[in-house]
């Protein structure tokens, strides 16, 4: 541990997506935790988009819960007004044919919106956003040096946890292997999202839907408490398929804003409706195709870690859970530091 910091340990959580922000709550009162932040708010995928007046869900609308641990947490988030059931219909829609998927699976969301329970967390944290660590370097005395893309100094740390997707941890981490190793061999989706505000409903039966033989996966009429919405518009997520979104990763925005549109109202076999308002947002990596079948990694030697969906499952809970398997790491390593000093 630096002489300057002997009293408490400085940790640095690099993302302040979901998985970062639980490390960084549940390591309160054991260290002086500083999260850092690239984008200029929270949330990472679960981040609501601004749309004019209208903000959306533009990457999960909900989540599900099968970790007891997980459930405890949510029910505290429900008492506290951060989440509510959600209970839409989800069916399949095939070329305007609707099969019903008969799924009793209790859903939730975030309240108004997703990234609410981000903002949540990030109340208690120091959270520097629209800093993009870009460089960590490792100093004799074991502790690191964070640098930002611009070269600016962002401090000396004695732990630095890394809580971002796995490309990014593998260039973060490029001189641990037993760290970016592990990342490198995530394979990552890449996802277009489309964003569009309708005069008026467009009358469709269903609150979302998978959609089959189309370059669409997934549609969701999103329903946020919002004031400005004084004339009943509709607003819909729509999100390419994998496949789609990579042939189309260097497309302009407006060619797939209007080809996912039409694909829209192709696959819901309705007239085609001029949005009012729209746009387009490219998850350069949106879920891990596989995982590392781990909740974290951590390299004591290196005192580095990485946490995040992509090391236990592509869902919320699986970012919370590999954030609180981190904390767990962290303070062990602490604790033995603490006691060999």
């Amino acid at each position: 541990m630096t002489d300057e910091t002997a009293s408490t340990p400085r940790v640095a959580i690099i993302g302040a997506g979901l998985a970062g922000l639980t490390c960084a709550t549940a390591l309160k009162g054991f260290a002086e935790v500083t999260v850092f932040e690239k984008a200029v708010f929270v949330g990472g995928r679960i981040s609501r988009y601004q749309v004019g007046e209208f903000s959306f869900n533009h990457g999960g609308q909900y989540f599900t819960v099968s970790n007891p641990l997980f459930l405890n947490l949510v029910e505290a988030w429900q008492t506290s007004g951060l989440v509510r059931p959600w209970d839409g219909w989800i069916v399949e829609l095939d070329n305007g044919q609707l099969i019903n998927l008969e799924d009793q699976t209790q859903r939730y969301t975030g309240y108004p919106h997703m990234q609410a329970i981000t903002d949540s967390l990030a109340h208690h944290c120091d959270v520097k956003i629209s800093s993009n660590i870009s460089e960590i370097e490792k100093q004799d005395d074991g502790s690191w040096r964070l640098f930002d893309n611009r070269g600016v100094y962002q401090g000396l740390f004695d732990v630095v946890v890394i809580a971002t997707a796995a490309p990014d941890v593998a260039d973060l981490a490029k001189n641990i292997d037993s760290i970016a190793g592990p990342a490198r061999n995530i394979d990552m989706t890449m996802c277009w999202s489309a964003l569009f505000v309708f005069e008026q409903p467009l009358s469709l039966p269903f609150d979302a839907a998978f959609v089959l033989n189309s370059p669409l996966s997934w549609v969701a009429r999103y329903q946020e408490v919002n004031p400005h919405n004084e004339h009943d518009q509709e607003c819909w997520v729509i999100q390419a398929s994998p496949e789609w979104s990579l042939q189309y990763a260097a497309s302009f925005r407006g060619r797939v804003m209007h080809a996912l549109l039409d694909a829209f109202f192709e696959a819901c076999d309705i007239p085609s409706v001029k949005p009012v308002t729209s746009n387009v947002h490219l998850w350069k990596h949106a879920l891990p195709i596989n995982t590392l079948g781990q909740d974290c990694v951590f390299d004591d030697a290196a005192a580095l870690g990485a946490c995040g969906d992509w090391c236990t499952s592509p869902r919320i809970e699986g970012a919370v859970l590999s954030g609180f398997s981190m904390a767990d790491r962290v303070m062990k390593y602490l604790h033995r530091s603490d006691d060999a000093a």
